[in-house]
């Protein structure tokens, strides 16, 4: 789960006043942490919770207690940030869509000039997953029916990769392919991913780079 730290100057003679991670729970009592700080730690802790519940237990058995205590927060708590399950679940997918992208969109600015970037990008999002699992899980898996919001939030990942694979082709070899294709291709990568994630494969995510780095420039290939 991302850090929070306070930034010097928001709090007097505070613990956490310089700059200190804030923990995973926040001490009771006086702590010296400003109001809007302990409600932002608290909704990100929801959502890393989310994640891991959902990881653990599926759409189908997760419910607010399972997300709460997972969180270190009170029922009470979760619906001061959320209206109901599936809004938590939607604010935890498009935060680890956000973290994969800019990941990837990192790695790939302090690569090598001379390395490939779509080999670069790939072994980056194989790493998130690597390190994320749970986020993973939840990005790569198709929603529920009923989860309208999430299915759309899937469409609009793969919209947003797919984008940058066409940036690595280039106009021109992207105008000679078939449309949707790049969809279609980051669509099945994130299902064959979601696969391996749930039968517990996931130390072995970093391996496949070369083959998933292969599938992607196919098209390229043929152009």
């Amino acid at each position: 789960m991302t850090e929070l730290r306070l930034v010097p100057g928001e709090v007097e003679d505070g613990p956490f006043s310089a700059g200190t991670p804030l923990p995973r729970r926040l001490p009771p009592g006086r702590h010296g942490i400003p109001a809007n700080l302990v409600v932002e730690h608290q909704r990100r802790r929801l959502l890393a919770a989310m994640a891991e519940t959902l990881a653990e237990h599926g759409y189908a058995n997760v419910t607010t207690t399972q997300v709460s205590e997972g969180a270190n927060v009170s029922t009470s708590t979760f619906y001061k940030h959320f209206g109901n399950l599936w809004d938590c679940a939607l604010a935890a997918y498009v935060a680890a869509a956000d973290r994969l992208c800019e990941e990837i969109e990192a790695a790939c600015a302090e690569a090598d000039p001379r390395s490939e970037p779509l080999e670069v990008g790939t072994g980056a999002a194989l790493h998130f997953c690597v390190s994320e699992p749970a986020a993973a899980q939840l990005l790569c898996a198709q929603a529920p029916f009923e989860a309208a919001a999430l299915t759309a939030g899937r469409r609009l990942l793969i919209s947003r990769l797919a984008a940058m694979l066409r940036r690595v082709r280039g106009a021109e070899e992207g105008a000679l392919q078939p449309a949707g294709l790049d969809e279609r291709l980051i669509d099945a990568t994130l299902a064959f991913l979601a696969g391996r994630i749930s039968r517990g494969e996931v130390e072995s995510l970093d391996e496949l780079g070369p083959e998933l780095t292969a599938i992607l420039e196919r098209p390229r290939r043929a152009a």
